[in-house]
């Protein structure tokens, strides 16, 4: 596998962050001028602030792009998690945290909810096999911009997760490997159904991987989410980016500055195995992950489970 360059940076002001991370990251890029660029975002929250893709990170990244590589033919999309559980739309949630605004800026704004989900994908749930639906968005070079979130059943939700808004609004819960009732029910799971849910949402997410794999990442962590997120958690005022072409290896340093481990991380693990990209970083350009690192607050339902995992692990080995 051949490795991919990856940069860390520390910056706290919001004006700085991305140009800062793309100047330490730029010369490894394969990107070109003639490239059709699409900027993936994440917009979970319907009202909450933290749990979405800040938007003056995505306009600095679209000047960055026009001035420094010459980029033209540049869309922002997304399908929103927090539209489809609101009872509203992507087109909503674009308008109500400024995404409108891309568009003075010479950038296309994209519903992914609003394209044919005509690509189908076998994947595994706790009570057997099923299948989704998902959209392509014609790109040459994709970025995948994220804030830094813990999860439920992760424990964190990055980049990888962040392809789910190809997916089918109505489906996207079965990629965490179970249905709308069931996943209602999680907090009464045995310690087994969880473990084996982890192991459904992992493999299903690098499913779609191999289908729809991003050409950059960004984790834009000026903010963070912690303790009941990925949508209503605590922000962290973390100051950090991260930058990659491997996708994989960006997640997982990411894992590491939040304080958790890769091998907690199910589709890390996973998309490891499948030769998707690295979990372990060599000769990080910029500054050293240690003095990034800062354990974010694990979401409770994570926390009880990985408890009970601790526990009878420990018992099983004496």
């Amino acid at each position: 596998m051949k490795r991919k360059e990856i940069a860390l940076i520390k910056e706290t002001r919001q004006s700085k962050i991305v140009n800062k991370v793309m100047d330490t990251i730029s010369q490894y890029l394969t990107l070109r001028a003639c490239d059709k660029v699409a900027i993936k975002i994440n917009l979970s929250g319907s009202r909450e602030i933290y749990a979405n893709t800040h938007y003056e990170t995505v306009e600095s990244l679209i000047f960055y792009l026009k001035d420094n590589f010459s980029i033209s033919d540049i869309s922002v999309i997304e399908g929103s998690d927090g539209a489809y559980f609101s009872g509203r739309t992507t087109w909503d949630i674009f308008y109500k945290f400024r995404y409108k605004e891309v568009e003075l800026n010479g950038a296309k704004l994209v519903n992914l909810d609003d394209l044919p989900h005509d690509n189908k994908l076998k994947i595994t749930t706790i009570s057997g096999e099923n299948e989704i639906s998902f959209t392509r968005f014609e790109a040459d070079y994709i970025i995948s911009v994220v804030p830094p979130k813990t999860h439920d059943i992760f424990p964190v939700f990055l980049s990888i997760p962040n392809i789910i808004g190809f997916v089918k609004p109505s489906e996207r819960v079965l990629m965490f490997g179970a249905s709308n009732s069931e996943m209602k029910k999680m907090n009464h799971l045995s310690n087994e159904k969880y473990f084996q849910l982890r192991e459904c949402a992992g493999k299903n997410f690098v499913s779609l991987l191999k289908e729809i794999t991003p050409s950059l990442t960004i984790i834009d962590g000026l903010y963070g989410m912690e303790g009941n997120g990925p949508v209503r958690g605590s922000p962290v005022f973390h100051g950090f980016s991260i930058a990659s072409e491997d996708i994989v290896l960006a997640d997982s340093l990411a894992v590491y500055v939040m304080g958790f481990e890769n091998q907690e991380v199910s589709y890390l693990s996973f998309a490891y195995k499948e030769e998707l990209g690295n979990i372990r970083w060599q000769n990080v350009i910029g500054v050293d992950p240690y003095q990034v690192k800062f354990p974010y607050r694990p979401h409770p339902l994570y926390k009880k489970n990985k408890l009970s995992e601790n526990n009878y692990n420990n018992h099983n080995n004496r």
